[in-house]
């Protein structure tokens, strides 16, 4: 799946003018790295810190879609389809938070901060002096709130909880077990559990779509903001 509005970014075509230059210069076939100079070397980390972030949200519609999409033909060993749906929305939950986490650290890689990973937080980038005062910061305080609509599901996945919304995915769950202890008596609501369960997917799947565009809304703004300093900082190399 592809989001254009993702692959047409600015900042990507600003920083593919350096980057698809140097890449020829190599010969990965020969084995040929040619050192990369100081604005090559920035671009290449501001590429990749750019594209951690844009390829968390394409995982994210990922996700969302794969809901719909499980096959017991084709799906691993003892993985029934309330299986599927919670592997799914467990994989959504983890990243939608993470997207904040990566906006942070492609911050730190704009700017040229020197944090290492684990200290790119709010007290150390959103509240920098470079930063303060910045669309970025406007940017990252706006997607941080958005963010934390979510951390309550993130922490319980992360924290080896199995995820549990509502009565009715608990039932889903107990129905799919049953069937796989065999238990013939419960045969007859097969249809029933089936109509149950697509209803339960269609309404988390119009949810996602919901979140995902709010999350996009806040995400081009912010990474036209990061063209805008990339252009900035990349002159200082010339």
């Amino acid at each position: 799946m592809k989001n254009s509005a993702l692959d047409n970014l600015q900042i990507l075509k600003s920083i593919n003018a350096v980057v698809v230059p140097y890449i020829q210069k190599c010969n990965l076939q020969r084995g040929t790295i040619v050192p990369a100079n100081p604005l090559e070397q920035y671009s290449l980390d501001c590429f990749e810190a750019v594209r951690n972030v844009t390829n968390c949200i394409e995982q994210l519609d990922f996700a969302a879609e794969l809901l719909s999409g499980y096959r017991s033909s084709t799906a691993p060993n003892s993985m029934n389809r309330h299986d599927h749906i919670v592997f799914a929305i467990e994989n959504y939950y983890l990243r939608i938070t993470s997207v904040y986490d990566r906006c942070l650290r492609l911050t730190n890689t704009l700017y040229q901060l020197g944090l290492s990973e684990r200290d790119c937080k709010n007290s150390t980038i959103v509240k920098n002096t470079h930063v303060k005062g910045s669309d970025i910061e406007t940017s990252l305080k706006t997607l941080d709130k958005f963010t934390n609509k979510f951390r309550q599901y993130r922490n319980s996945v992360a924290h080896n909880e199995t995820y549990s919304e509502d009565d009715k995915l608990n039932m889903i769950a107990s129905y799919y077990f049953l069937e796989e202890q065999g238990a013939t008596e419960i045969i007859k609501f097969k249809h029933i559990y089936k109509k149950e369960t697509d209803a339960f997917i269609q309404s988390k799947k119009a949810e996602f779509k919901v979140h995902l565009t709010e999350l996009e809304a806040i995400i081009i703004p912010l990474l036209d903001a990061v063209n805008g300093k990339y252009l900035e900082m990349s002159g200082k190399f010339v």
